[in-house]
């Protein structure tokens, strides 16, 4: 009796996990905050200082790290201006540029620039 009571539950849990259509994956919202090219860039620049930290924290845990991910990531991309191809390729992809579908990355990044340093702001980068 106990092993027909079991069947019937595990054919019911099965008979629900079939009604569900697992190839559709839900849908995602879309954020208008990453619908601006600059605030795109900003997400990247953030993704890439995390990145920069972790590395960096990981050689000697027990230290402090200090860094300015702006500054590094705009001299880096101010150095993929003259790479090559391939070395251009791979300071883009450090950089999470290949996720961005701007086609005017330095043009974006200039905007950028400009609103973080704005005389208002009271803001310097180290790399200008």
């Amino acid at each position: 009796m106990q092993a027909l009571v079991l069947l019937l539950c595990i054919g019911a849990l099965l008979g629900h996990s079939s009604c569900q259509n697992p190839a559709s994956p839900p849908e995602e919202e879309e954020d208008p905050f990453f619908k601006v090219p600059v605030n795109k860039l900003a997400a990247a620049v953030s993704n890439f200082g995390y990145d920069l930290y972790r590395v960096r924290s990981s050689t000697s845990p027990t230290t402090n790290v200090l860094l300015s991910p702006l500054s590094v990531a705009t001299a880096l991309s101010a150095l993929s201006l003259g790479a090559e191809q391939r070395t251009e390729s791979i300071i883009h992809r450090a950089l999470y540029y290949d996720l961005i579908s701007s086609p005017d990355i330095h043009g974006t990044y200039k905007e950028l620039l400009d609103t973080v340093t704005a005389p208002q702001k009271n803001l310097k980068s180290a790399s200008r």
